[in-house]
């Protein structure tokens, strides 16, 4: 008895209907894993929210964003509120970034990684003023709204800034021969949010180019514990200041300092109270500058 095969035509027919499939199903299924890492990523900033709720607790203030500048920054300061205090003690916390142990900056956190942007705990590229390559990061504390962009202010150690996690107070964190003389001051403690914690942004995912990932300097991924360039662990938001559009967004003039994700349509931020929310890309700026300040008395809704 003859036995009937498939026939060419048959067989064409049969891959054309699995090709339509996998194209109606493949971005189904992109959806649901990057829903998975956009739930990861708030995870990460609630888990951050909660370390600077309970370091303020402990030291009745919020960490600076670095207290003098080289020296160390606010994922350090808050490594034994991440359960990452036996990384905390290998840190000389009164030395600059380039006196640390260059092994021990390449020791980093999962919790400061965004899942969609990359994946394990990379390593810069390389430092500037030839410091060594440490761990990257994907979110930088809030520094305030774009009032205070002009002339660097929002970066510095005397002036008033509108922010959360500025850098310290220069009369607060006085150095001697290169070392910080004495505790780790920060600005802030809570009664100084004065627009209330709920509404106001902690901090929340960085923009960083999709094809300058790992870079120092104004593209702002050097090492996440490096106090020499501001923009890698502080941004500011509002204004000309928007959030990214894209994860390489192309109409970014110059190198500002903002804030934006791997994510589509949305950026992240935890806010003072804990609360973690996605904000979309097209947020009003306005409303965008309120959430960054602290102390500008303008209360918003979150959209």
């Amino acid at each position: 008895m003859k036995q009937r095969g498939f026939t060419l035509v048959e067989l064409l027919v049969v891959v054309a209907i699995i090709g339509i499939l996998v194209g109606i199903l493949l971005p189904a299924v992109q959806m649901v894993r990057e829903s998975a890492r956009r739930t990861q990523c708030l995870n990460n900033l609630k888990q951050i929210g909660l370390a600077v709720q309970n370091y303020e607790g402990a030291q009745s203030q919020i960490p600076p964003s670095r207290p003098a500048d080289r020296f160390l920054t606010w994922p350090v300061f808050l490594m034994p509120f991440l359960e990452a205090n036996n990384l905390f003690q290998q840190f000389d916390v009164q030395a600059q970034y380039s006196a640390q142990d260059p092994s021990v900056l390449t020791m980093g956190m999962s919790v400061m990684i965004c899942p969609s942007r990359r994946s394990g705990i990379p390593i810069s590229l390389a430092e500037t003023n030839g410091a060594p390559e440490g761990v990257v990061g994907d979110y930088a504390g809030n520094a305030g709204s774009h009032a205070h962009f002009n002339q660097g202010e929002w970066a510095l150690f005397e002036n008033e800034v509108d922010g959360v996690f500025n850098s310290g107070l220069s009369r607060d964190n006085r150095t001697v021969n290169f070392m910080l003389a004495g505790q780790i001051k920060g600005r802030y403690g809570f009664e100084d949010i004065t627009d209330g914690l709920s509404n106001t942004q902690f901090i929340g995912e960085k923009f960083v180019s999709s094809d300058r990932l790992g870079e120092a300097g104004g593209n702002g991924d050097g090492c996440i514990y490096n106090g020499d360039e501001p923009s890698t662990f502080m941004r500011l938001a509002g204004g000309f200041l928007r959030l990214a559009s894209s994860p390489n967004d192309r109409t970014i003039v110059g190198e500002l300092p903002i804030f934006g994700s791997a994510h589509p349509g949305t950026v992240n931020f935890v806010f003072g109270d804990g609360s973690t929310h996605s904000l979309n890309i097209d947020i009003d700026r306005d409303v965008l500058a309120n959430l960054s300040a602290r102390n500008d008395g303008q209360t918003v809704a979150l959209p």
